[in-house]
């Protein structure tokens, strides 16, 4: 997990329940709740929460991880700004005037934008139940046709959400709310866990100051905290100590006078270690956390490392996040982690494929490539990931991951499969099962042959996908990812500051084009 899945992780832990949105999808039902409806249980949880101040601060103190931490939520009608600590850790989010960001823990601003919405949403049925176990509660359940999703428990007298359960394909999170006070008309949870069956994720928040008295605040998207990626005097342009290894990058990094080998990947959402490297070079961990993503659960820790230098760029007091081992080399070297978006937003990178060079630009020095063919990928970043629109046979998905680490042409992940069946009911077979690597693990993917497959303006003809079947492998709300097998035909630039990708067929490209 890098620094921007903690700080999703962390919106998730510490929102109270005033912040779960009533917005739900599917067709609501009512069964067993005495005859009330979903709108009419909505109306009462909302008339014991009251309203909200006009402005507030709001500070919560937590344990997670085993690490202390505080969060600050400062709010000014619908602008708001959250700002988090974890040990010496620092990390912020917010939204004013309708624009989304977040900071991650190295000082970065991202922008975070909006899906065009074209994409057809999954069906969920969301159904109103009165239980007795594993108390007297009022359940709000919304699910999609495999059971996943999420319940609200709510008190029949005091009409408060008392408990709510997150339920994924890796397991259900259970967070329970007590110690309800009112401040200015408005009632929340002052006190809460969250339990996942895994005893490093285990959370406890208390609300320790509620102040609806605050001056307007300023709530304008900040500026990074500093220049993340250092340039040498006098350039704007260098080349990467890197070599090619089967469509992969791999990066020669200097820590102290210890070189490693990481992987330049786009499909990391930070900068990452591997475990035995953080604890030889005698870092402090901050924290324990396990984390479901990927290939397999595995457990993951932060650390920060003093200096860091990828050729002639350099880094100070880089936040990294540990990982298991990664299965990654040729005997002529051993990956160690992976070097992802912290370092790649900072700049502008150049991947030539063809030529086994990787280039750095600094943002401000970079003009895009124009001409034909150079055909321009928009991509969204609010995940620290850049997902883009790809249609198999006509099938919209607005969330696969250009990803320089991932393997194969395209993986197909189960949320893509379960909006659109028909995607690959219409494909041909190709025939065995096969076994992929990922970080946490194998897993399995079944190879396909799709009719059309477009990515932006590039069209593919008679293309090769691989659906991943391995239960709770790639199990998130992602589409699928575009790997390296396919990325190499094209020289690819990524230009986050844009929000673009551009790609240009290489050699390789153009001879499979034609």
């Amino acid at each position: 997990m890098s620094a921007r899945a903690l700080a999703l992780l962390f919106a998730v832990l510490l929102a109270s329940p005033s912040a779960r949105g009533a917005k739900l999808a599917g067709a609501a039902t009512t069964d067993g709740a005495g005859g009330l409806s979903l709108d009419a249980l909505r109306q009462r949880i909302s008339s014991a929460r009251g309203t909200l101040p006009p402005r507030e601060r709001v500070t919560v103190a937590y344990i997670f991880g085993g690490v202390a931490g505080k969060r600050v939520i400062v709010r000014d009608g619908s602008d708001e700004r959250t700002d988090v600590t974890y040990g010496p850790l620092m990390a912020a989010s917010g939204v004013y005037h309708k624009q989304a960001w977040h900071q991650n823990e190295n000082g970065e601003t991202v922008l975070e934008q909006p899906e065009p919405g074209n994409a057809t949403r999954e069906t969920t049925t969301t159904t109103v139940t009165h239980v007795s176990v594993p108390f007297d509660a009022y359940v709000i359940a919304t699910l999609n046709a495999v059971g996943d999703g999420f319940k609200e428990y709510i008190d029949p007298r005091s009409y408060h959400i008392v408990r709510y359960e997150r339920i994924r394909p890796t397991g259900t999170s259970v967070t329970a709310y007590d110690d309800f006070r009112t401040v200015d008309g408005y009632t929340r949870s002052w006190h809460w866990t969250q339990r996942d069956g895994h005893s490093e994720n285990d959370a406890d928040y208390r609300v320790t100051q509620d102040d609806p008295s605050i001056a307007a605040p300023n709530l304008t998207i900040p500026d990074s905290r500093r220049e993340f990626v250092e340039f040498p005097a006098g350039k704007t342009s260098v080349d990467l100590p890197v070599r090619e290894d089967r469509g992969k990058f791999i990066v020669r990094v200097e820590v102290g006078a210890r070189g490693l080998d990481l992987v330049l990947d786009t499909g990391a959402t930070g900068i990452v270690l591997d475990d035995d490297v953080v604890r030889s070079l005698g870092l402090a961990h901050y924290g324990s956390i396990s984390n479901p993503a990927n290939a397999g659960r595995y457990v993951t820790t932060q650390a920060i490392v003093p200096h860091l230098s990828v050729g002639d760029l350099q880094l100070h007091d880089v936040v990294v996040r540990t990982i298991p081992h990664l299965d990654i080399g040729n005997g002529a070297y051993k990956s160690v982690g992976l070097l992802g978006f912290d370092f790649i937003g900072a700049l502008v990178l150049t991947f030539d494929y063809e030529h086994g060079r990787v280039t750095a630009t600094r943002p401000d020095a970079f003009t895009a490539p124009t001409g034909s063919p150079v055909f321009a990928i928009p991509v969204r970043l609010g995940s620290q990931q850049p997902l883009a629109d790809v249609t198999l046979d006509g099938a919209l998905g607005e969330r696969f991951l250009i990803d320089t680490g991932g393997a194969g042409t395209m993986l197909i992940f189960d949320y893509f499969a379960r909006r659109h069946p028909e995607a690959l009911q219409t494909a041909s077979f190709l025939g065995s099962t096969l076994r992929f690597g990922g970080v946490g693990g194998g897993f399995d993917a079944k190879p396909y042959r799709v009719g059309d497959v477009r990515l932006g303006k590039i069209d593919f003809k008679n293309f090769t996908v691989y659906r991943v079947t391995s239960a709770q492998s790639y199990s998130g709300n992602q589409d699928g990812l575009i790997g390296t097998d396919l990325l190499q035909l094209f020289t690819v630039y990524t230009d986050y500051g844009n929000s673009m990708l551009y790609l240009i067929p290489n050699a390789a490209g153009r001879a499979a084009r034609s």
